[in-house]
């Protein structure tokens, strides 16, 4: 039988870096289904249980999964169907690759406060991708595997990720009014600090839209603009028309965020010497940034 993955076992790559690779207990236990054992008081022994403040905090994000549609959901897990997810995760790949774009975004920008960052390698039902997440008192990152089909992006979502963790150091009051700026504003930031780490790449990578729809961006920037003056003190409608976009208004899902990077590449090009750390330590200046210029 595999040895699953245990408290102790999680990975200080650096003094910086925690990684705590949870997929190793999921694939454990599903080691145990293919040998016919039912798979309910599985998850929760080997899985769900060891990290249960972990996996409070996550299931919390999704209210109406209750218990027993969860357990309904683990029921339904089948082992083959994730086969390729096994491969791709071999000889612990993934941390492999986030172990070294972590010390490049800590050449550009290292965490303020003197404590390592948590990483959460895990697998879910429908987990974003990558996102932070409240732990008590503290943010970490984590990855939902669930969906990989590659490794491509992983360095870049890292990078993204990173970035975000930054800004949340950061305490600093935020009129009600400037909260839908500053939600895109930090997706703009985040974009262009991947851009800083991992430089050479296309656009549309940092900015993880494809083709067609970056091209709709340069094309319809000025309607882009229009929208965001029309609800750019809404932060709830401007958070619901960047994931979600809306058909009634001719806006594709995940395109605001362009205009946040237009503009601070346009401040950046007025400041030949601008850094992502200074940028993030002026945050007046950021808030000043007119997403709709």
């Amino acid at each position: 039988m595999k040895r699953r993955f245990s408290r102790k076992e999680t990975l200080p790559l650096t003094p910086s870096l925690i990684l705590i690779p949870l997929y190793q207990n999921f694939f454990h236990f599903l080691d145990l289904i293919e040998k016919g054992e039912d798979a309910w008081p599985l998850y929760w022994r080997y899985y769900y249980f060891p990290y249960r403040k972990f996996f409070d905090a996550y299931f919390a994000l999704f209210p109406l999964l209750d218990r027993q549609a969860l357990k309904i959901r683990v029921g339904a897990i089948k082992p083959n169907h994730y086969s390729r997810l096994r491969s791709l995760l071999k000889n612990r790949q993934a941390e492999k690759i986030i172990g070294k774009i972590h010390q490049h975004c800590l050449k550009i920008a290292p965490p303020e406060k003197n404590r390592p960052i948590k990483v959460y390698l895990m697998i879910g039902f429908f987990s974003p991708e990558a996102f932070l997440l409240s732990l008590g008192q503290e943010k970490v990152i984590v990855f939902g595997l669930e969906r990989f089909r590659d490794l491509a992006f992983l360095d870049l979502l890292y990078a993204h990720e990173y970035a975000h963790y930054l800004l949340q150091e950061k305490s600093f009051e935020i009129a009600d009014e400037r909260k839908a700026s500053w939600y895109l504003l930090s997706e703009g930031l985040a974009c262009w600090f991947s851009s800083l780490v991992l430089p050479g790449r296309p656009l549309t990578d940092y900015l993880f839209l494809r083709r067609d729809r970056f091209n709709w961006c340069l094309e319809n920037e000025a309607l882009l603009k229009k929208i965001f003056k029309l609800f750019k003190q809404d932060l709830e409608k401007i958070m619901r028309l960047q994931q979600q976009g809306d058909q009634s208004l001719g806006l594709p899902p995940r395109t605001l965020h362009f205009l946040a990077y237009r503009a601070i590449e346009k401040y950046q090009k007025q400041e030949k010497d601008l850094t992502f750390r200074k940028l993030i330590q002026q945050p007046e200046k950021l808030l000043s940034l007119n997403l709709a210029d």
